[in-house]
């Protein structure tokens, strides 16, 4: 019994390995080329995609796109932030979008947080005689 059961195991596992080996690849088409999906805005259905496309669901409708003036300013590997009305890039640099035109707004105020911890002592010493 234990060698058929042996005999059957080995059967089984070159089996798998000759399907694996056999078997072509397959590739899924659709629509759109772009599937990741890089961003969503929570308070409304927009989604960026991993080209750079805005797209909407909205109730009873397939996803649409609302056009190229809803698509980011600047590539998506540039951006650091998305939501429907506003991009932070990777250098800090924030857009604004009135739903036609996107608008540069300069600078990012809110810079990066600094990871390294720091004393009482060196707060004070920071700001020691200002």
């Amino acid at each position: 019994m234990k060698d058929k059961l042996l005999y059957l195991t080995i059967g089984l596992l070159i089996g798998i390995v000759v399907m694996q080996w056999t078997m072509p690849t397959g590739q899924a088409s659709g629509i759109h080329p772009g599937t990741g999906i890089i961003a969503m805005d929570d308070n409304l259905p927009y989604v960026l995609d991993e080209i750079g496309v805005v797209w909407w669901l909205l109730p009873m409708e397939p996803w649409t796109t609302p056009g190229a003036g809803y698509d980011p300013p600047v590539p998506v590997s540039q951006i650091k932030f998305w939501s429907r009305w506003y991009v932070i890039t990777t250098d800090n640099i924030a857009w604004h979008s009135n739903g036609n035109n996107w608008t540069n707004l300069g600078p990012w105020p809110g810079g990066p947080v600094p990871t390294s911890p720091q004393t009482w002592g060196g707060v004070k010493g920071k700001y020691d005689g200002k």
